[in-house]
């Protein structure tokens, strides 16, 4: 796998360092955001989540903050 194949998905401990949260938050984030995108198995014991899944998340939540405080 190439470094630019790497980058494109993203293991749970990263997830949560770039959402500044515990890998435990991150675990409750997910049981109750019915919109947070699904971590998928790689391999036995390795989940990772396409980024562009997780920045398009991302996205429509701050979209959806602006529009709440307008």
């Amino acid at each position: 796998m190439t470094t630019t194949a790497i980058s494109q998905y993203m293991r749970r401990k990263l997830v949560a360092h770039e959402l500044g949260i515990s890998r435990h938050t991150l675990a409750r984030m997910i049981e109750r955001d019915a919109t947070f995108p699904r971590f998928f198995e790689i391999t036995p014991g390795i989940t990772v989540i396409a980024r562009a899944d997780f920045d398009h998340w991302l996205r429509g939540k701050r979209l959806a903050s602006l529009t709440a405080t307008r």
